[in-house]
């Protein structure tokens, strides 16, 4: 069997056991929410906002887990890691000077597949086989630009497409960048940069 997949953040490893889910698009975590991630959760780390590991097997410890989490508001998106010749695909929009793994939000009443279908057909100009489409791995850390504690949460996938990559009008740049270009990147995506090099997928 598959590991469980992981929510990597600085500061705190959030397990996410069994199969993936599809996220709500809210901004902050509440109860229910947590339950339709997980029945188990285990947070860890200086940055969970505890002071001793939480290893949670009920829903007394879940509501532990939740509290120690409500007070961060998460800007929810969605991301497609695209390999070619040992890089990976980032992209920058019109007047800024990051990359970001190409992707977006959610709007609302979509689905993992359905944002990610749009949101790379509005930035890449390509078509994703949506039966190909496969989770890659989730990861967080402070937003870019975004006031202290406000995080972003990149669910990442990765998929084949038909067509041929082409920075929509949204977008002014698009890269192929080696782990050696990372500092190029936001700090998602230096994370994102990091786990494929690690996993001998780029250089």
């Amino acid at each position: 069997a598959p590991p469980p997949p992981q929510v990597r953040s600085f500061g705190a490893t959030i397990e996410l056991q069994g199969e993936p889910t599809h996220y709500q698009p809210t901004v902050t975590y509440r109860p229910r929410s947590l339950r339709q991630l997980a029945p188990q959760l285990a947070v860890s780390g200086p940055g969970a906002s505890c002071s001793n590991q939480i290893r949670p097997c009920g829903t007394s410890a879940l509501r532990q887990s939740t509290l120690a989490l409500t007070a961060m508001s998460f800007i929810d998106k969605l991301a497609l890691v695209v390999i070619h010749d040992r890089k990976t695909l980032v992209a920058r929009s019109h007047g800024k000077e990051v990359f970001f793994t190409p992707g977006g939000k959610r709007e609302p009443g979509e689905t993992d597949e359905e944002a990610l279908l749009r949101e790379i057909k509005e930035e890449l100009n390509v078509d994703i086989v949506e039966s190909t489409i496969k989770p890659y791995g989730v990861f967080q850390a402070q937003a870019f630009g975004k006031p202290e504690g406000t995080m972003v949460r990149i669910t990442c996938f990765t998929a084949e497409y038909t067509g041929t990559l082409t920075a929509s009008s949204e977008i002014e740049e698009l890269r192929f960048i080696s782990s050696a270009e990372r500092h190029m990147t936001t700090v998602t995506g230096q994370m994102i940069v990091d786990d494929l090099k690690q996993k001998d997928l780029i250089d």
